[in-house]
């Protein structure tokens, strides 16, 4: 989109629609590796604990009985 144009057709995203206006344009630039090294291992070991507490939740609800829902949960830790 040229810069100063608003897009005719809002953008749709899980908070909602959105209208879309270019104020300016930047190039991107390639960071070197040890200025994003610290945010790249925050982002993995993030990633690896929402993981390892999906698993657990699943494995919860898979030794649970609960009544009156159903709950698709796994009786082992080893879960994909």
């Amino acid at each position: 989109m040229p810069i100063g144009t608003i897009r005719e057709v809002p953008v749709e995203s899980r908070y909602g629609f959105h209208i879309v206006r270019v104020d300016r344009r930047e190039e991107g630039r390639q960071l070197p590796f040890e200025a994003v090294r610290r945010r790249i291992g925050d982002y993995l070991d993030e990633r690896v604990r929402r993981t390892a507490i999906r698993h657990y939740i699943a494995m919860l609800a898979g030794r649970s009985v609960i009544d009156g829902i159903d709950l698709a949960g796994s009786p082992s830790p080893l879960v994909q």
